[in-house]
């Protein structure tokens, strides 16, 4: 179903990290959070352990490696928290044209403009966020970590994780291809895909997640039948070992990715990939990032 008016469309497809004087928060209006999210970017220098040809993220003028403090964190959250009235409804003006209900405080997410569990700081920013939710239960938000899976076999990691999900959250973790050929095509890491798909089998043994992959051509290809088939098979090899993988988020680009060579893929393609997910291996599964 399309956004009901433009200004919807126009911020559900703008996601700028950049807000007001703030260094390390900014909201966002979510297509996939359903209203409100508050984003924490803990990779200020934009560094990052993929390098993903369809990635937004503007990586031609690095920034400087930069000390995240916690306590700033807290301190922002705390202003963007205040413009939430009694219903969680956001009063900023930059929203202002937007329908309530489409502007409701939904979550708030670590994420960035890199892996953000690579940040020496995502535990103790992680155990502070979830004392923030704790001293406002009347806005009813989750806490939600958006994570590419391959530092889920670290205990820091899994600990900061543990924190994040004590009282309401989710982890939502990559998975965007089913060969390592494609794999080292569509996201480019010295970590291999068996490596990630580990990783997810771990973080199952603890915490049920969501995970989220991205298909888009790359040089005029798309994903090719075998490449889907093997996708496919990572996801049941997945949930057969007890993952309680509570939705696969299908979607494609929204914005303007780094290469001009990537491209998106059609609705049809997400839309018969996510029947086969839920036919064959019996995970529910959403599409997301295209007008229909």
């Amino acid at each position: 179903m399309p956004p009901r008016n433009p200004d919807l469309a126009r911020e559900q497809s703008h996601h700028p990290r950049e807000f007001a004087d703030f260094v390390y928060t900014y909201p966002v209006v979510s297509r996939r959070s359903g209203g409100v999210s508050i984003g924490v970017n803990l990779n200020l220098d934009k560094f990052c352990n993929f390098d993903c040809p369809y990635c937004q993220v503007d990586r031609t003028v690095p920034k400087p490696k930069q000390a995240i403090s916690v306590s700033a964190i807290r301190a922002e959250l705390e202003k963007l928290l205040a413009a939430f009235d009694a219903n969680g409804i956001c009063g900023l003006e930059r929203f202002a044209a937007i329908a309530a209900a489409d502007k409701r405080l939904r979550d708030i997410a670590v994420s960035g403009d890199g892996e953000p569990t690579m940040a020496p700081e995502f535990g103790p920013v992680c155990e502070m966020l979830a004392a923030l939710q704790s001293s406002r239960p009347e806005l009813d938000f989750q806490l939600i970590l958006i994570t590419n899976s391959t530092l889920l076999d670290r205990g820091n990691v899994l600990a900061g994780i543990s924190h994040l999900l004590s009282r309401k959250g989710e982890v939502w973790a990559k998975l965007d291809a089913g060969t390592e050929e494609w794999y080292q095509r569509v996201n480019i890491s010295r970590v291999g895909l068996d490596r990630i798909e580990a990783n997810l089998i771990r973080l199952g043994q603890d915490h049920p997640y969501k995970i989220q992959s991205l298909f888009c051509g790359l040089d005029g290809v798309l994903p090719p039948a075998g490449e889907q088939d093997a996708y496919l098979g990572r996801l049941r090899r997945i949930k057969d070992s007890g993952s309680d993988i509570r939705e696969v988020q299908l979607h494609t680009l929204a914005r303007k990715p780094a290469q001009a060579s990537c491209t998106p893929v059609t609705l049809g393609l997400l839309q018969d990939l996510r029947g086969r997910i839920e036919t064959e291996i019996g995970i529910p599964a959403r599409v997301y990032g295209i007008e229909t």
